[in-house]
């Protein structure tokens, strides 16, 4: 494997109720098998036992790298962005540890997007058994994306150059993918869109939307109007309205 490599795949991690080493042992035999190899994979662990570095240890071939990350910054946002800081590929490519690629040609379509572009989007499918996949969508991006209407899927379809790119707002929790993409958009241009499902979404109690409450989301809208207020036109504003009135209803 290359001390430098072209693309690093960056995946967030912690205990998941139980559940964390089983989905990240999943996620790592699907990116053994990948046809392209020209990566590194760094887990960011937040847990608080030994199981996901232990279960790491494992796959030392894989050229991973596993790093304990801050404890007291529990949030996805905050994780995501300690693998990306650590990664080394001129390439990232974020994956949730419940979530794994679709295949073993997934890493090699996504790398060959790069020759012509400065972000991706891939398909993605959904899972609830790790096997069984359903509900496919191709991503799409609006400029309104910010507030919650979220047309693209989670941030594991997601890869950018590293070099310039923004990182996750670590204020936000339900809308820190859709701030993510509305950025990235700002600064790099439109994403690239490979509307093959590459990527397979784990659903399940124990992921981050299942608990997230009305509350929270007013919060983030609030938020995310402040940090955009000054490039919101009138059809922005009734967007906005539309969304904080479904918090209340």
């Amino acid at each position: 494997m290359p001390e430098t490599p072209f693309l690093s795949v960056c995946i967030p991690s912690y205990a998941m109720g139980g559940h964390g080493a089983a989905y990240l042992r999943q996620s790592l035999d699907v990116l053994s098998g990948q046809s392209f190899d020209d990566f590194e994979v760094v887990v960011a662990d937040q847990s608080e036992d030994q199981e996901i570095a232990d279960l790491c240890v494992e796959y030392g071939a894989l050229n991973l790298r596993h790093m304990r990350t801050d404890q007291l910054k529990r949030q996805a946002s905050a994780n995501t962005n300690a693998a990306i800081d650590a990664a080394r590929g001129e390439v990232v490519k974020v994956l949730f540890q419940d979530d794994f690629l679709n295949g073993s040609l997934a890493l090699a379509r996504i790398a060959a997007v790069f020759a012509n572009a400065d972000w991706c989007l891939t398909g993605s499918a959904h899972t609830s058994d790790g096997q069984t996949q359903f509900r496919p969508m191709v991503p799409r991006y609006h400029n309104r994306i910010h507030f919650g209407k979220n047309t693209v899927s989670s941030p594991s379809v997601l890869a950018f150059r590293r070099a310039g790119a923004p990182r996750f707002d670590e204020n936000l929790v339900w809308l820190m993918d859709v701030d993510f993409y509305r950025r990235c958009a700002d600064q790099l241009g439109a994403p690239a869109i490979l509307p093959e499902p590459l990527v397979v979404n784990r659903l399940h109690d124990g992921q981050v939307s299942a608990g997230v409450d009305r509350g929270l989301v007013r919060k983030e809208l609030r938020y995310v109007r402040q940090k955009y207020a000054g490039d919101m036109s009138w059809g922005d504003w009734l967007h906005y309205m539309g969304r904080m009135r479904r918090t209340f209803f």
